[in-house]
């Protein structure tokens, strides 16, 4: 009986050892990454960004976002990054729907720019492991005919967001009122339709290869 008792309680010791050493072994693979964006090492941060990008690309929709919401977030390219910031663009159209039997549209491309827009920005905030950055610049683009008829894309909103403003906020919100508490860029017609913008120069263009003046800001634990 002893001796069943005391390879029971070493099978057991042994089991949890096993979890430790993995759970060891994860805290230091994730402090490691995480010295090395603070350090702004560009490939880690770019490795980082690509593996979590391609992953959103092969993403299933979550239920409360709508398919066009979605495409934005999976077609969006990564414009710039450093320690300490992110810059991507994307693209957005006008949402369709059934109304009374006829389809008609339910949201303009600007509707949706702001949609993914915030979207987006919560996302790199919140959701990219071992890398915390204090500002994202998302850039949104439709497409217009110019007086040619000749398609073109052009920016019709950009949202340029700090961590300090969005960890106070409600991010149940409507994504208009989201854009409000950020830098916002954006010219919507008397018809609700988007006119193309003149994007704001970008204040990290020129600081992508330096380290970071300071630490990231605590991040959100809701």
């Amino acid at each position: 009986m002893n001796e069943g008792v005391t390879i029971g309680f070493a099978l057991i010791a042994v089991f949890f050892g096993g979890i430790g050493l993995l759970l060891f072994k994860e805290a230091r693979t994730h402090r490691f990454w995480r010295q090395l964006v603070a350090n702004n090492d560009m490939d880690a941060i770019q490795g980082i960004l690509d593996q979590e990008l391609e992953h959103w690309r092969t993403q299933r929709p979550p239920k409360d976002v709508s398919a066009a919401v979605w495409a934005g977030v999976q077609g969006l390219d990564l414009v710039g990054a450093s320690a300490n910031h992110v810059r991507v663009s994307t693209s957005a159209d006008p949402e369709f729907g059934t109304v009374d039997g006829k389809r008609e549209q339910i949201a303009s491309s600007l509707d949706t720019a702001y949609s993914t827009a915030l979207r987006l920005v919560e996302m790199i905030f919140y959701d990219v492991p071992n890398f915390r950055p204090n500002h994202v610049r998302v850039d949104v683009y439709t497409t217009f005919r110019n007086a040619e008829g000749v398609a073109e894309a052009l920016p019709i909103l950009c949202v340029e967001a700090d961590r300090r403003s969005a960890m106070s906020l409600d991010w149940n919100l409507p994504p208009g009122a989201l854009a409000r508490e950020f830098e916002t860029t954006a010219d919507r017609a008397a018809n609700g339709e988007p006119r193309p913008i003149e994007l704001p120069e970008d204040r990290f263009a020129d600081i992508v290869a330096e380290a970071p003046d300071a630490p990231n800001e605590e991040q959100r634990t809701d």
